[in-house]
């Protein structure tokens, strides 16, 4: 495969962490958490791809869709925790200041977490189609590790640029901000499921 076509592949699979990335950026994010949240996406998608390698080479397709149904829940359930702040009756609204947090870091709904296992899932559940692209790797020919690598750099990059936008556009977007970033992520969720083969 040539690099040409690597690039266009690499840049149709960081569409979604793009997406992703602006979602979150829109309810406010740290500095600290853009970077630890570009880099986790970068690694996710030079992982993903050998893994999806390794892993068809012995268990074939289905765990493709296994894990692609698995992502797109991942991301639809992070999107409505996320709708579910912003949609509730304005009473129940709580505040979500903790400790000594700037104001971009409060602002970030409860049913969203940036730390620990919350961190990892939002960059997993954006990485599935890095998976199944590691199905058909062996079969692509030229260099995989070049090719993986390619990959992750312009997701790494497409993540970046979407958290930086998401965030510039989030500080005069307000709540509507909020609710659009969950609507964006259930929208992923939605595309990544009806991409699912059928049985």
């Amino acid at each position: 495969m040539s690099q040409g076509w690597v690039v266009v592949i690499a840049i149709a699979l960081g569409a979604d962490a793009f997406s992703l990335a602006l979602a979150i950026g829109l309810t406010g994010i740290s500095k600290r958490m853009i970077f630890r949240l570009t880099v986790l996406v970068a690694l996710f998608h030079v992982l993903m791809p050998l893994a999806g390698l390794v892993a068809g080479q012995t268990l074939g397709l289905f765990l493709g869709r296994v894990a692609k149904g698995a992502g797109a829940l991942i991301l639809f359930w992070l999107g409505a925790r996320m709708l579910y702040p912003v949609l509730r009756p304005k009473t129940e609204h709580r505040s979500l200041s903790r400790g000594r947090g700037t104001e971009r870091e409060r602002k970030l709904p409860a049913g969203i977490s940036l730390e620990g296992a919350g961190l990892f899932a939002l960059a997993a559940g954006v990485s599935v189609d890095a998976l199944s692209v590691g199905f058909s790797l062996g079969t692509m020919g030229g260099a995989i590790g070049r090719t993986v690598i390619i990959i992750g750099c312009a997701a790494g990059f497409m993540t970046l640029a979407g958290l930086i936008l998401g965030r510039l556009l989030g500080t005069w977007a307000g709540e509507k901000a909020e609710f659009f970033g969950g609507l964006a992520l259930v929208l992923i969720g939605l595309k990544i499921a009806l991409a699912l083969p059928k049985v």
